[in-house]
This record gives C-alpha cells, structure tokens and sequence, in this order.
C-alpha cells in the first residue's frame, strides 16, 4: 500500500534547494510514498525551483509579503490538500535520515486509526520534541518514547510532523491566523488533544536547527515577547485555571530570562 504524502516546505531569506529540509527531503527513500510537494516561499525576492534539477516535480508559491505560518497552512488545507492524503509540514532548517519517508509509511500503513505521526527531533545536542507539556511548561524526556501513545500531555514542533487529511479537512478547526510565527504547532497540538486520543512518534531522528535565542539581543527580546503574546492568543478561550496557569509560568519565564541575559526588557509583554 503506497501512502499520498503531500510535503510543505515555508522558506524565508534563501535559495530553496540550499535548505537542509529539501536537499533531505528529495534524497529520501520514498518508494512507499507518492510524494508532492510545494516550496512556499516568504523572501521579499522570488527565488524560484528547479524541480527538474531536483528530479522531482512540486509547485512553488511565492508570497513577498511574508505571510504568517497560520495561514500559509490553512491555504495549503484549504487549497492543495486532498482527500485521502498525508501533510508533512517542514521548516527550512530540518535534516531527514534517507529513512524518514519509509519509516512514516510504514507506520501510517500499520496505523490507519491515528491521525498525528511526530519524528524526534533534536536540536543543539537534545531531544527537542516531543516533549510533556502542561500549561505553557514543556518537560524533555528522559528517553525516547516511540510507538502509539495517548495524545495528552505531549506537545511537538511542527518540523517533520505528518497530519492526516481526515482530521485536518474534517474536525480540525484551522490554525489562529492571529499566530504568525509563534504558537502555531502549541495550539495545533492543544486541539489535536481535544479531539483525537492517540498520536504516533515514529523510531526516526530529525535534526533540526532552534534558534530562537540566537542573533542580537534586541532580537531575542522581539522574539520571547511575540511568543508570550501568542499564548495569550492559544489560551484565551481556554478554562480560567489554565490561562492563569500560563500567565504565571510565562511570568517566571520571563524573569529568568531578563536575569540570565541581564536584561529587564524581557519583562513586558508583546505582539505577533
């Protein structure tokens, strides 16, 4: 049995076939798989692909006005995705093993009643997702966990995940168009859990590159206070206990960070 796998790589300020997510993405081994995919690119400067260089064939979009991740996935659930596929969401900064394709297959074939297939990805030395989460707070494991599992408690990046088309076309209820940037795979996970009671993490390592607390510190500052005004969004129609919940631990966030960096403008709040 063959899986339809529909693969969504965003890019922003470079050339799409020098991202570690493409030149991955097309080296896999994906006999199992009919792979399509698009290039959304957000760089003020179209760069265009090559798909015959590649040996593929994709589609490429190009939107200079740098959309936000929310709504470049409702466009692509709305417009591209089809009945009876699978959607792999990729950042462009994602290493995948040649195996990952075979790996997700075969999975998604033994799995039919999932809905949620999660790699492990690892960033700067650690496993970075999934993670346990609870109210704004992640926990790592301790080890790797892999195989079906309950949905509940656990949270996950967006890079390497791969969605069913039966749940984002049928009960999903659409990404926040409010979160740009910052939130979307949060709040994705906290409807997934609603809604569905199993999710997969599949025995495969994706290494993928965090740099939220990278580049200047006036960056950093920009960068933690869009994601505090994203879980503003994410909770706001959630139980009091849980909106409290997060404001208190984004509040201990952010002190730790203004102490660790010696700068109180981590402090105050802000937009996406």
């Amino acid at each position: 049995m063959s899986v339809e796998l529909l693969a969504l790589i965003v890019v922003y300020g470079c050339e799409p076939t020098d991202t570690p997510s493409l030149r991955s993405l097309v080296l896999c081994e994906s006999t199992e798989c009919n792979l399509r995919i698009i290039v959304w690119d957000n760089s003020p400067q179209p760069h265009g692909v090559n798909w015959t260089a590649l040996g593929q064939t994709g589609t490429y979009i190009s939107t200079p006005d740098n959309l936000g991740l929310s709504t470049i996935y409702n466009r692509v659930i709305r417009q591209h995705l089809q009945v009876g596929e699978y959607l792999l969401l990729l950042d462009q900064d994602s290493e995948l093993p040649v195996d990952y394709l075979k790996k997700a297959a075969a999975a998604i074939v033994a799995h039919p009643e999932v809905d949620l297939f999660l790699p492990m990805v690892r960033a700067n030395g650690r496993l970075a997702s999934p993670v346990t989460y609870l109210c704004g707070w992640g926990r790592q494991w301790r080890s790797d966990a892999v195989g079906s599992m309950q949905s509940r408690q656990v949270c996950a990046i967006n890079s390497g995940m791969i969605i069913s088309s039966s749940y984002l076309l049928g009960s999903f209820p659409g990404y926040d168009e409010r979160l740009r940037f910052y939130g979307t795979d949060t709040q994705f996970m906290l409807d997934y859990m609603d809604r569905r009671s199993r999710l997969f993490v599949i025995h495969s390592v994706i290494m993928h590159d965090l740099s939220f607390f990278s580049g200047p510190l006036a960056k950093r500052v920009e960068k933690f206070a869009a994601m505090r005004a994203a879980y503003h969004f994410i909770y706001a129609r959630r139980p009091r206990i849980q909106r409290l919940a997060v404001e208190f631990v984004m509040f201990a966030v952010s002190i730790r960070y203004a102490v660790l960096h010696r700068n109180l403008t981590f402090l105050r709040g802000g937009d996406q």
